[in-house]
């Protein structure tokens, strides 16, 4: 279906559809366990971004291409990545843009149009994430379209007005937050939640729809946008969030 995107954890059904082709870039952040990036390779191709390279050396994780200025990542993992005969593309340290935004350009200019997922992308300083989520939400200025950042404890599905999504979830969420990622976001609605919310508009200068919770161990919800761009946070505490089964 050209609508659904699936992850370890969790499967959304955009009402929109996705481009045919889906890439999954591994950034330098916080590495993902391996068994969910395993998971999500088989998903997508993948491609590594700088330091990204070491997750996929440690779990044999062959990508199809390699970008970055290298400084972040291993010796050991960046000679396995020149080594596997797959484009690597090499920047300087001191440029304007950042590897993810580079990366970014790049599906673009091979894919023409191509939906993305990126891991990699949490913990660490908050510049750099802040980097990273806004790149990824417009990165629509290159041609694709960015969906989410995930790995196996935070997802961050970006939602564009007019749309609404399902999603699926194998365990539920600890939280679930809404995060005007625009100035406004109208017409916002969310099903599913301890606290749900129909047809109103949040302002990223008071950003208020978050620490919302399932009702009742539901591992359903539907959130719906009119105008405006709108992160959908959810996050697990504990390890058993996703599985095979799913």
């Amino acid at each position: 279906m050209k609508n659904l995107l699936v992850l370890p954890q969790l499967r959304c059904s955009f009402e929109k559809e996705l481009p045919d082709t889906q890439v999954l870039l591994v950034a330098g952040g916080r590495k993902p366990a391996s068994d969910w990036l395993i998971q999500a390779a088989d998903q997508f191709p993948v491609w590594c971004v700088d330091s990204g390279i070491d997750s996929c050396y440690a779990n044999h994780i062959i990508p199809e291409r390699l970008i970055g200025d290298g400084d972040s990542a291993t010796s050991q993992g960046w000679a396995w990545g020149e080594s596997l005969g797959i484009p690597v593309e090499v920047y300087p340290a001191e440029k304007n843009l950042t590897d993810l935004q580079l990366a970014l350009q790049r599906v673009g200019v091979v894919h023409g149009h191509a939906a993305v997922t990126v891991t990699g992308v949490w913990g660490g300083r908050f510049d750099h994430t802040f980097s990273n989520i806004h790149s990824l939400k417009g990165c629509e200025d290159f041609g694709i379209r960015g969906c989410c950042a995930a790995d196996e404890k935070e997802v961050l599905i970006l939602l564009k007005g007019k749309d609404s999504v399902c999603i699926e979830t194998a365990a539920p969420p600890e939280i679930i937050s809404l995060l005007p990622l625009s100035p406004e976001c109208t017409d916002v609605s969310i099903e599913g939640v301890h606290w749900p919310l129909a047809n109103v508009t949040l302002h990223n200068a008071l950003p208020y729809a978050v620490s919302n919770r399932p009702r009742e161990m539901n591992r359903e919800f539907r959130v719906s946008i009119g105008t405006g761009w709108l992160g959908i946070y959810l996050c697990w505490n504990g390890d058993e969030c996703y599985g095979s089964s799913f």
